[in-house]
C-alpha cells in the first residue's frame, strides 16, 4: 500500500494535505543507536547559559509560576527545568509539520506495534483538528510529533493540556506565551502523582546489599533505588516525583537532568562524581550481547537491541558465573568479557528460564 492509499483509506479527514517525510524515518530508525553515558547527557544539557536563562525565566513568571504551584503542587523551578530541556525555554518549539510527521511514523515506522503507537496519535490530531476546532496545518513540533513549550504528544495534548486563566483550549504553542504549557505540564505530573513537597533524587551510600535487577525507574515503580552507572557509580533513592518525571519522558537520564537542573536554579548545581569507562553500548552491541548471553545459556527472550528487564536478568546471571559484581550494567567492559567466553561445546536444549 502506497503512503496516498495509507491516508486515504484510514485518515481521509488529511487526504491530500499530508507529506511523506523520508528524512523521520531515518531518526526514528537511528535514535537508539547513540545512547549517551549520563556524564555526557547531563553536560550537554545542563550548561551556564541554560542555568543563567531558567532563573531569568523563574523570575519573570515568578507570579503565574506560585499559582500554577499552588494548584498542582508541581514548584516553578520543576517546570521551568523542564521548559529549558525541551524546547530550550521556547526557542526550539520545532521544525517538521505534526500532522506529516504522524502520518509517516504511522506509515512506516519499524514493527507493527510502533505503527500503532503513532496511528492512535494521528487519531488524537485528528480529534484535535475536528473536535477541538484547532488549526493543525501550521502546527510545527519534533520530528516524533511532540509539539508546543512542553512537548506534547496529541494523545497527551486531549488528556491533559489545560489552560491557564481561561476557558479556550489551551494553546501550548504560542511563542510568546508559555502560561498554558506550564499548567499542562504541573496537570500532567499531577494526574502521574507528584506529592507536594517531595523530592525527585536523593543520593546515598551505596548499600551493603542490593538487588541491582529490580533497581531503576520503570513506570511499575514509584519508589526505590536506581545506580545509573552499576556497581561502581553513585547510588541514589527515588520517589513519586521521580516516577511521575519517568512517565512524562521514559528515561532515566532525562529525570536526573530535570532533578539537576531544577536544583541548579534555586541553589548551586549538584556535584555528582561519576566513575569514567562505564560507558552503556550501543543498541547494535546490545544485538550481540543477546546473542551470546543466549548462546551461552542466559536466555533473554529476544534480540532486539533493547536492553530490558530478560536482558538485565541474563547479564547479571552471567556476572555471577563469572564472579563479578552481579550489577546488570551493559558497559563495554563485561561485553567484551562476554565476547571472550567460548562457546558451547554442545547446543542447549534447554535455556534458563526466567522467572
Amino acid at each position: 500500500m502506497s503512503f496516498k492509499d495509507f491516508i486515504k483509506n484510514e485518515f481521509p479527514s488529511f487526504n491530500g494535505e499530508v507529506n511523506f517525510k523520508e528524512d523521520v524515518l531515518i531518526k526514528d530508525k537511528n535514535q537508539s543507536e547513540f545512547t549517551l553515558s549520563i556524564p555526557i547527557y547531563l553536560n550537554k544539557i545542563i550548561t551556564k547559559e541554560r542555568i543563567k536563562t531558567g532563573k531569568e525565566n523563574l523570575k519573570a513568571w515568578e507570579t503565574q509560576l506560585a499559582k500554577i504551584h499552588k494548584v498542582w503542587g508541581v514548584p516553578p523551578e520543576v517546570i521551568i527545568a523542564i521548559w529549558g530541556i525541551e524546547t530550550n525555554f521556547g526557542e526550539k518549539l520545532g521544525t517538521y509539520r505534526v500532522v506529516d510527521t504522524l502520518a509517516t511514523l504511522a506509515f512506516g515506522a519499524e514493527g507493527e506495534q510502533r505503527k500503532a503507537l503513532f496511528k492512535s496519535e494521528l487519531s488524537a490530531l485528528e480529534e484535535i483538528k475536528n473536535k477541538k476546532g484547532i488549526e493543525i496545518d501550521n502546527l510545527f513540533g519534533s520530528w516524533a510529533g511532540a509539539f508546543g513549550h512542553m512537548q506534547f504528544m496529541p494523545t497527551t495534548f486531549l488528556k491533559f493540556s489545560y489552560p491557564f486563566e481561561h476557558k479556550k483550549p489551551p494553546n501550548i504553542w504560542k511563542k510568546n506565551n508559555p502560561l498554558d504549557s506550564f499548567a499542562s505540564a504541573a496537570h500532567y505530573l499531577n494526574a502521574m502523582g507528584w506529592v507536594r513537597d517531595g523530592f525527585i533524587l536523593r543520593k546515598i551510600s551505596k548499600p551493603s546489599e542490593m538487588d541491582y535487577l529490580e533497581a531503576g525507574l520503570s513506570l511499575d515503580t514509584q519508589n526505590g533505588l536506581v545506580a545509573p552507572l552499576g556497581h561502581s557509580g553513585p547510588h541514589f533513592e527515588f520517589d513519586m516525583n521521580a516516577s511521575a518525571i519517568f512517565h512524562y519522558n521514559r528515561s532515566e537520564l532525562y529525570v536526573f537532568g530535570v532533578w539537576i537542573l531544577s536544583s541548579a536554579l534555586i541553589t548551586a548545581p549538584k556535584k555528582i562524581l561519576w566513575p569514567k569507562n562505564r560507558e552503556r553500548i550501543g543498541a547494535s552491541e546490545v544485538r550481540v550481547m543477546q546473542k551470546q548471553l543466549t548462546l551461552l545459556g542466559y536466555n533473554t527472550f529476544g534480540i532486539d537491541g533493547k536492553f530490558g528487564f530478560n536482558s538485565k536478568k541474563a547479564l547479571i546471571d552471567f556476572q555471577k558465573d563469572v564472579k563479578q559484581t552481579p550489577d546488570g550494567h551493559p558497559d563495554r567492559s563485561i561485553f567484551k568479557r562476554l565476547l571472550s567466553q567460548p562457546s558451547p561445546s554442545v547446543s542447549y536444549t534447554h535455556l534458563r528460564a526466567h522467572e
